[in-house]
């Protein structure tokens, strides 16, 4: 029996014209190799690095492990000034030299 099956899930098809959210994995990395049980090891082992490939609709956001389309440099930006907001808020200081 299918893991889709036993969890109740369809999966459809991969057909010309069905759009599709699929994610490709590294199986390669020594974190997951050698790939003898994919469920087991998907659910145990594998993490965010292993994400080689992401198709949203049928239209590829990930490749070769970079996100396509995003302006990282832009999100970077507003990441440090949310964390700065916050730490100045909470009187924490960025430095290192805060103590608990």
């Amino acid at each position: 029996m299918s893991a889709e099956r036993v969890c109740g899930l369809s999966t459809g098809s991969l057909t010309p014209g069905n759009a599709a959210d699929v994610v490709l994995l590294r199986t390669d990395d020594p974190t997951v190799f050698p790939f003898n049980n994919p469920v087991g090891t998907i659910v145990t082992a594998a993490d965010p690095g292993l994400v080689e490939t992401v198709l949203v609709a049928g239209h590829v956001v990930k490749h070769d492990g970079r996100l396509l389309g995003a302006d990282l440099p832009a999100l970077k930006a507003r990441l440090l000034e949310s964390r700065d907001h916050v730490a100045a808020a909470a009187r924490f200081p960025l430095d290192g030299t805060w103590r608990p």
